[in-house]
């Protein structure tokens, strides 16, 4: 049976995924891989409060990684978006306050912080 060139892209995605879903925090979420021409190079959607995303790429990004100029790290800043995203949510609604923002800053902050703590 012949593997297509998107599902190897999409195995590789997977398999980046795996890696540093752990390291991130992210060991509930289910990420969904989708090819998706109307979307930009890579993007994961903003599924808040919900933790089960969707990673969408075009054809660019998988023929740039078929050629190889495609970096592991591409996946990281696309799963770091799951951390970002809730203050992201927050902040940008009409009418919220200083504390839900706060909040929010706090819980990214401290997100952060135990990423790190298991490096250091």
């Amino acid at each position: 049976m012949k593997v297509s060139k998107e599902d190897r892209f999409e195995s590789w995605i997977r398999k980046q995924i795996d890696h540093y879903s752990p390291h991130l925090g992210l060991v509930l979420p289910r990420v969904k891989i989708k090819h998706d021409e109307s979307e930009s190079y890579l993007a994961i959607t903003c599924t808040y409060p919900y933790l089960d995303p969707e990673l969408r790429y075009n054809e660019k990004a998988r023929s740039d990684w078929q050629k190889g100029e495609m970096k592991n790290d591409r996946i990281l800043h696309e799963l770091c978006h799951m951390l970002t995203d809730p203050l992201f949510c927050k902040a940008t609604e009409r009418y919220v306050t200083k504390y839900e923002v706060n909040d929010e800053r706090e819980k990214l902050t401290d997100t952060l912080a135990a990423i790190l703590r298991k490096f250091i």
